[in-house]
C-alpha cells in the first residue's frame, strides 16, 4: 500500500509525467502571445480602413495569422528549451511581418487621401468622371510641370508633359498618347489659338477642357507632378531602365546617354526626357522618350518588388509631390481590382504627329509669330480611333479578358510563378 502511494507520488512530481500544456503559462510567453493579439488586431483593423484586399487573400491572411499564432502559442508550451525557441521565433517573425503589413497599410491610406484631398480641379472626387474605375474604361490627363517643388510660386506653371493614358480595368490594357507642349490648339476659356503648354498658366481644368474640346473625348481624371515629383518617385522605386534608340548628350544637364538600355536615376531620367535640343525632331522625339520613361515606371513598380522593398520611400515620394482628382474611394477600388486576379496588364504608346510652323499665340505679344507644332489632323483621328478602341473593346477581347480574370487570385499568383520560372531558365 504504501509502495503504491509512493508510485503515485512520484509520477505526479515526474516531468515525463505531466500532461503538456496547450498554451504557455510564463508570463513573458503570455505577454509576447498578447503582443501577437494586438498585431493580429491593428492588421485586422488597418485592413478594414483601407478596405483594397479581396476576399480569397483577406481569407488567405486571416488564416495564416490564426495558424501562426496558434503554433507559436502550442510550440512555447512545450517542455523542451528547443521548441520553445523555435516559438519565440515565431512569434517574433509574426510581430516583425504582420506589423509591417501595419504599418504599410497605414502609410498607403495616408499617401491615397493626401493626393487625392487637394484637387485643383473644381469638379473632383468623381463628379467630372461618373464612372467606377475598377469596372469601367477611363482617361486619365498626366500634366507635368516645368518647375521644381522650391521653384514653386516664382513663376508661371507651364504643362511640360502632356500624355493621355487611357486604361481598361476589364482587357488590362493601357494606351499612352503623347502630346507635344506645343500643340497649336484653341483655348477652352478665351477660344483663342495658343500653345497647349500654356493652358497650365491658367490651370489644370483649362489644360483638360481645351484637350476635351480638341479631341472630342472625355478626361475623367487628372495626375499632376513638378520636376521634384518625378525625381523623387524614380529614385524611390531604386531607379529605371530605359532604351534609348540613339546616343546623345543632355543640353541642360552634363548627362551623357547610350544607344541602348541606360540605368537611370530620377534626376538622369528627368533630364532623358526633358531633352530636345539634341534631336532634329525636337518635341516629337522628347514626347517618345517621356514615354519610354513613363512605361520604364510602370513596368518597374508592377514586375519588381521594387514598391515591397522601398515602399516607405515610394509612399512619401508620392505623398509630397503627386496630385489627383481621383477620389480615395476610386483608387481603392482600383488597387483591390488589381489585387484580385494579379492579371498582367499591356501597355501601348502612341504620339499625335504633326509639324513644326510659326504662328501667334494668345498667352503672349500679338506682335510677332512663335513657333509652334501644327498637328496633323490625320495623326490626330488616328490616336482618337485607338483611345476610343481601348475605351470600347470588341466582343472578343471582353471574352478573353474575363477567362483571364476568372482564374482568381490564387490561380493568377500560381501563372506568374511560373512565368518568372520559365523566365529565369
Amino acid at each position: 500500500m504504501a509502495k503504491n502511494k509512493e508510485e503515485q507520488n512520484k509520477s505526479k512530481h515526474d516531468p515525463g509525467k505531466r500532461r503538456p500544456m496547450i498554451f504557455p503559462r510564463k508570463p513573458a510567453y503570455v505577454i509576447l502571445l498578447l503582443v501577437m493579439g494586438l498585431v493580429a488586431a491593428g492588421l485586422m483593423g488597418a485592413m478594414v480602413m483601407v478596405n483594397t484586399f479581396p476576399p480569397d487573400l483577406t481569407m488567405i491572411i486571416l488564416i495564416t495569422m490564426a495558424a501562426l499564432f496558434i503554433l507559436a502559442g502550442v510550440i512555447m508550451a512545450r517542455h523542451k528549451k528547443w521548441k520553445r525557441i523555435v516559438g519565440i521565433i515565431v512569434a517574433a517573425l509574426f510581430i516583425i511581418v504582420f506589423g509591417s503589413a501595419t504599418y504599410y497599410l497605414g502609410s498607403t491610406y495616408a499617401m491615397m487621401t493626401s493626393i487625392s484631398s487637394d484637387s485643383e480641379f473644381s469638379n473632383a472626387g468623381g463628379v467630372r468622371s461618373n464612372i467606377d474605375p475598377a469596372e469601367n474604361p477611363f482617361n486619365i490627363y498626366l500634366t507635368g510641370i516645368d518647375q521644381w517643388e522650391a521653384e514653386k510660386g516664382e513663376d508661371l506653371e507651364r504643362s511640360d508633359v502632356n500624355m493621355i493614358i487611357t486604361v481598361n480595368p476589364q482587357t488590362k490594357k493601357v494606351l499612352l498618347t503623347s502630346i507635344p507642349r506645343d500643340s497649336y490648339v484653341k483655348l477652352h476659356t478665351a477660344q483663342q489659338m495658343d500653345k497647349l503648354t500654356h493652358t497650365g498658366i491658367y490651370g489644370v481644368d483649362e489644360t483638360l477642357n481645351t484637350v476635351e474640346d480638341w479631341l472630342g473625348i472625355d478626361l475623367n481624371y487628372y495626375v499632376k507632378m513638378n520636376f521634384s515629383g518625378a525625381r523623387d518617385i524614380i529614385n524611390a522605386i531604386g531607379g529605371i531602365k530605359v532604351y534609348s534608340p540613339v546616343e546623345f548628350d543632355s543640353s541642360l544637364a552634363g548627362y551623357h546617354y547610350v544607344k541602348g538600355w541606360n540605368r537611370l536615376s530620377g534626376r538622369e531620367a528627368l533630364y532623358f526626357a526633358r531633352e530636345r535640343k539634341a534631336f532634329e525632331g525636337q518635341d516629337s522625339v522628347r514626347v517618345e522618350n517621356q514615354q519610354r520613361v513613363v512605361e520604364a515606371i510602370i513596368k518597374r513598380v508592377t514586375a519588381s518588388p521594387a514598391l515591397l522593398t522601398n515602399y516607405g520611400e515610394v509612399m512619401a515620394a508620392c505623398e509630397n509631390n503627386l496630385h489627383t482628382d481621383m477620389s480615395y474611394s476610386e483608387i481603392r477600388d482600383l488597387v483591390k481590382m488589381q489585387l484580385s486576379d494579379l492579371s498582367t496588364w499591356e501597355i501601348k504608346s502612341q504620339k499625335i504627329e504633326g509639324e513644326y510652323d510659326e504662328d501667334y499665340v494668345a498667352s503672349l505679344t500679338q506682335s510677332m509669330k512663335f513657333q509652334i507644332y501644327r498637328p496633323s489632323e490625320e495623326s490626330v483621328s488616328k490616336c482618337v480611333n485607338a483611345i476610343n478602341g481601348v475605351l470600347n473593346p470588341t466582343e472578343e477581347e471582353l471574352a478573353a479578358a474575363t477567362a483571364e480574370r476568372r482564374k482568381g487570385f490564387i490561380g493568377n499568383v500560381v501563372k506568374l510563378m511560373t512565368e518568372r520560372v520559365k523566365k529565369e531558365d
